[in-house]
């Protein structure tokens, strides 16, 4: 074991070898866990992307349901026009009316019913998702506590044998060293 001491203080072998293991071990936790933030960070992008998709298709259903609203006002308008008496007005306006309350109740629900379903598939995704991410930080930091104690016991056991060697050089120095007072 080379040890100096002064300003050209060197590190003992075992001791730059544990310290270059836990940098290589600490490299490849902070590797892991850039690679854990992207995957999340894709897999959230998906999890948008299918909500915006839902939202997009909820709309979309809306216009259509618009749409056919519109259409069914003026097909009445046109039948309105072709009508040859008041009776037969008023006849085809109270089943209009009958027709596009009963049309605008079941197009609510309908509505109702797909965004009640995109909001709970946007929660239960998003929980899952929350859950995936809890799980991969507390694995990641039970590795990172792993390695820290390893460290720390590899960096003790070295300081110790440190210890014992320093202790036993320099009682080895101490018994070569003679009493300049002494008489050959």
């Amino acid at each position: 074991m080379t040890t100096k001491f002064g300003p050209d203080l060197e590190l003992p072998a075992e001791m730059r070898a544990i310290a270059e293991k836990n940098v290589a071990q600490a490299r490849q936790a902070f590797e892991t866990l850039f690679q854990n933030a992207r995957e999340q960070v894709g897999d959230t992008e998906g999890h948008f992307e299918d909500v915006r998709t839902g939202i997009k298709d909820l709309r979309q259903k809306a216009i259509g349901l618009m749409e056919a609203n519109v259409e069914a006002s003026f097909d009445f308008l046109h039948r309105l026009v072709a009508a040859k008496s008041p009776q037969e007005m008023m006849s085809l306006q109270a089943e209009f009316l009958t027709s596009q309350m009963k049309s605008v109740a079941d197009q609510a629900k309908s509505l109702g019913v797909d965004a009640k379903s995109l909001g709970e598939t946007t929660v239960r995704s998003l929980d899952e998702h929350a859950r995936t991410l809890a799980e991969r930080l507390k694995t990641l930091a039970a590795a990172a506590t792993e390695s820290a104690q390893a460290a720390a016991q590899d960096f003790k056991a070295v300081s110790e044998k440190a210890v014992r060697d320093a202790k036993t050089a320099a009682e080895h120095a101490a018994s070569n060293v003679t009493d300049p007072n002494q008489s050959h």
